[in-house]
């Protein structure tokens, strides 16, 4: 009986029913045995083995199936005939379905008795502290006797008033839990699939952190030997507009100091007066060096008539090779820019 066939109706004949939600193989109560069993004395990793046995020593089918709710050290367990499921699988073709008990599709309670109306029979319940307790089916809907027969054997209180169960199926079973619940969590399956989850998302996070780096490192190694590159072109071009700018100073300079032949003709007015040779003449870095030949020279009268030109702030006599010579050397007005070319 799958979700898609399953419509349980209320006793009031109405045809609404209600679908679980997902595909899901639902094992009848008329098919089902329950035990409801305490492992308050056992050790917590024994309970599973310990489980195993009680349903095998229960059961009367040689192949049990079997649902668990574990509350605690309780354990509420439902169990089945395997081969028979198994049967009906190949017979009908039907897909792997999840299967559920009916029981756990119909609201549990905190405590009280209740006759639960089946989708075959009844079921008769006895509730404690939210735990079934006991439960029994019967094909007919149980009479007063057959009540307080399981209320004898169940051991509840006389005056627990009986409940009537509603009919309709819940949407999915009510031991069912979100996966992110403190009890789901720590359950041992979802706990190991958790860890290991979390250690390949860490692993694949640090894997593509390091990819991340990398690309990252030799992204900015590029960008830095772009950026080199463009630094040393414009430290270039900065040092070639210096020197471009020295040399234009250096030619503005040139033009602005008095050429050559200026100065010639300057020292040619000065000394017109005078009979003299020029053996030498040397213009350089603000100073102009003559070497004069003169028999009887006048030293004195070169220097007066000299110093009268404007244009030169400072002369003065040097003794030159011979005793006819001297060598008469000028300090110009103004500046004539340093390292230029000599002139002879």
């Amino acid at each position: 009986m799958t979700s898609e066939g399953i419509k349980v109706l209320a006793n009031n004949g109405s045809q609404e029913g209600v679908l679980v939600e997902s595909p899901t193989l639902i094992v009848p109560r008329k098919f089902l045995f329950y035990q409801c069993i305490d492992f308050e004395s056992v050790p917590r990793a024994l309970h599973a083995n310990l489980l195993l046995q009680r349903i095998r020593q229960f059961s009367p089918f040689s192949e049990p199936a079997s649902c668990q709710v574990l509350v605690g050290n309780i354990a509420q367990v439902w169990f089945w005939d395997s081969q028979r499921l198994t049967r009906m699988h190949h017979e009908q073709d039907l897909p792997a379905l999840n299967v559920v008990p009916e029981t756990m599709l119909y609201l549990p309670m905190m405590a009280g008795l209740r006759a639960q109306p089946c989708i075959e029979g009844w079921d008769l319940q006895y509730w404690d502290a939210g735990l079934l307790r006991h439960s029994r089916w019967f094909a007919e809907e149980p009479n007063e006797r057959e009540k307080a027969d399981f209320v004898r054997v169940c051991a509840a209180a006389q005056d627990h008033a009986w409940v009537l169960g509603g009919a309709n199926l819940l949407s999915k079973p009510w031991n069912e839990k979100p996966f992110w619940s403190k009890e789901n969590l720590a359950s041992e399956p979802v706990a190991s699939r958790l860890i290991l989850g979390v250690f390949l998302a860490w692993l694949f996070l640090q894997l593509g952190l390091n990819f991340g780096a990398q690309i990252k490192e030799h992204y900015l190694s590029l960008r830095v030997s772009h950026k080199s590159e463009q630094l040393k072109e414009l430290v270039a071009q900065r040092d070639g507009a210096i020197n471009q700018q020295a040399f234009n100073q250096a030619i503005a300079d040139l033009a602005q100091s008095p050429s050559q032949l200026h100065l010639l003709a300057q020292v040619r007015t000065c000394l017109g007066d005078l009979s003299f040779s020029i053996l030498e003449w040397q213009y350089q870095r603000e100073q102009l060096t003559l070497l004069l030949q003169q028999e009887n020279q006048d030293t004195r009268a070169l220097v007066e008539a000299c110093a009268k030109t404007p244009i030169f702030s400072d002369v003065r006599a040097e003794p030159g090779v011979s005793p006819n010579q001297t060598r008469l050397v000028f300090s110009l007005k103004g500046s004539v820019v340093k390292g230029a070319g000599d002139a002879q």
